[in-house]
């Protein structure tokens, strides 16, 4: 029976041309280039060899390899990386990440089928092993894909404290991450108004060199960083004396309006599998929403102690956050609701009472509403005195009954201009949807919705 070559490579084109030759060689072949499931596909197919390559989109030869060699059973596949890098490092990485061969895509090809044929013959994978393979039912569920994502986006989503100190946010960030994707350690830095920050280090079951510390503190452009070990398991089952025995290593600085506001660090030893690399892309945008968040909030506000982060913002700040609110949203599928609340014709008011009460009232508003809105929602007053508010984590039941809330309280007698008047309150909202090409086209259609709002005999029209 013909042995089985499993190749794994990005290019079509090159893995047809290395099948187009082993099968000459007599091998039969199977190809991917999916490498968030070639996992799965190793159970599928049982091969007895892996010509894995390097350099490829999503994910990397080298942590491919160490995810393959951690797995009880794929482990006993002989893998051969295939590449066209060719440096010492590169050879150093490939057998560091478990491979059993290395060979260069500049060497002839019969190079090739040579130490591919030696790696089959010196380390047969056995019936048993194949059987355990074939009889194992697929390691990843694609479903379980999707609803995992739908619930770090849930969850993420209930994290309310990004302007509470850096420390509490911290560790509701590493808390739910640490429930989705399997990192052996993690670091989580806000940096402050003076360019300086705490670095919050979760290092688990790790003993951590402080060489260690010392190196990632090297990585980040912070002044003077000082290393707070926040989450730790009390019992120390592995050491780390260098960075460099972290075989996965995800390292992102978060930015916002061209300034430097965070970072996010992910180190791995070799405990990671297809399903907790998936959500790598969404844990990052997660991360960066709430950092960008914790700045519009908290940075952006005067240096005096007394600054009310609440404060209303200016219609070229809460633009620039509904721009980037609504693109996020829209790429995690994340709710997203956009309201303007109005008060009763101003001008009727001013005439009738005054521009000292008119004042009176539209501080006494503004004051309600920031304090009534969550810390994922913003607030605008425009020239037209509508308030516009953007509630960032607010589906359409829960942002109906935040507008019926706030507009029941706007209209209490408290603020009336008599005992016996009540104002006049109209509410439209409308959740963000994929037909919104950007933020203006959103603001346009929410205008459409507070003239219909403004016709209706309710109070609050959401769409």
């Amino acid at each position: 029976m013909a042995k089985k070559v499993l190749i794994i490579d990005d290019s079509t084109d090159e893995a047809n041309a290395i099948a187009e030759i082993f099968e000459k060689s007599g091998y039969s072949t199977v190809q991917t280039s999916d490498t968030f499931g070639a996992l799965e596909f190793v159970y599928k197919e049982a091969p007895d060899l892996i010509i894995l390559d390097i350099l490829m989109p999503d994910l990397g030869g080298y942590e491919l390899c160490r995810m393959i060699k951690a797995d009880e059973t794929a482990k006993n596949i002989p893998v051969v990386m295939y590449s066209k890098l060719d440096k010492n490092i590169d050879r150093f990485w490939a057998f560091r990440s478990g491979a059993n061969a290395f060979v260069n895509k500049g060497e002839l090809t019969s190079e090739l089928v040579k130490v591919c044929g030696e790696a089959v013959e010196n380390l047969p994978v056995s019936l048993e092993i194949k059987g355990k393979l074939l009889s194992t039912k697929t390691k990843v569920n694609a479903r379980a894909d999707i609803s995992s994502k739908d619930a770090l986006v849930k969850d993420f989503g209930l994290i309310k404290e990004v302007d509470a100190d850096a420390d509490v946010l911290a560790l509701k960030i590493l808390g739910t991450i640490s429930r989705y994707f399997k990192y052996d350690c993690a670091m989580v830095s806000f940096k402050d108004a003076n360019n300086g920050s705490t670095l919050f280090f979760d290092t688990g079951s790790l003993l951590m060199d402080e060489k260690v510390f010392d190196e990632i503190k090297q990585t980040v452009a912070i002044k003077d960083p000082i290393a707070d070990v926040i989450m730790q398991k009390e019992e120390k089952t592995q050491s780390v004396v260098d960075l460099s025995d972290f075989f996965v290593k995800y390292e992102y600085e978060i930015s916002a309006e061209s300034n430097l506001i965070g970072y996010l660090y992910l180190y791995a030893i070799n405990n990671l599998n297809s399903r907790q690399l998936k959500l790598i892309g969404t844990i990052k945008d997660l991360v960066e929403h709430l950092m960008r968040l914790r700045y519009f909030k908290v940075s952006k506000k005067d240096n005096k102690s007394s600054a009310n982060p609440r404060k209303l913002y200016t219609q070229l700040d809460f633009d620039r956050i509904l721009s980037y609110e609504c693109e996020w949203h829209k790429r995690n599928s994340a709710p997203l609701c956009l309201a303007f609340v109005e008060v009763e014709a101003i001008e009727n008011i001013e005439s009738t009472y005054g521009n000292q009460y008119t004042d009176l009232l539209l501080a006494k508003i503004s004051n309600f509403l920031s304090s009534c809105l969550s810390d994922g929602d913003f607030i605008y007053r425009n020239d037209e005195n509508i308030f516009v508010i953007l509630m960032t984590n607010s589906d359409y039941q829960g942002a109906h009954r935040k507008l019926e809330y706030l507009v029941e309280k706007i209209k209490d007698k408290s603020i009336s201009p008599g005992e016996d008047e009540r104002i006049s309150v109209k509410a439209a909202a409308l959740v963000l949807d994929e037909k919104y090409k950007n933020h203006y086209e959103y603001v346009d259609a929410l205008y459409d919705v507070l003239e219909l709002a403004r016709h209706s005999k309710e109070d609050i029209v959401l769409k």
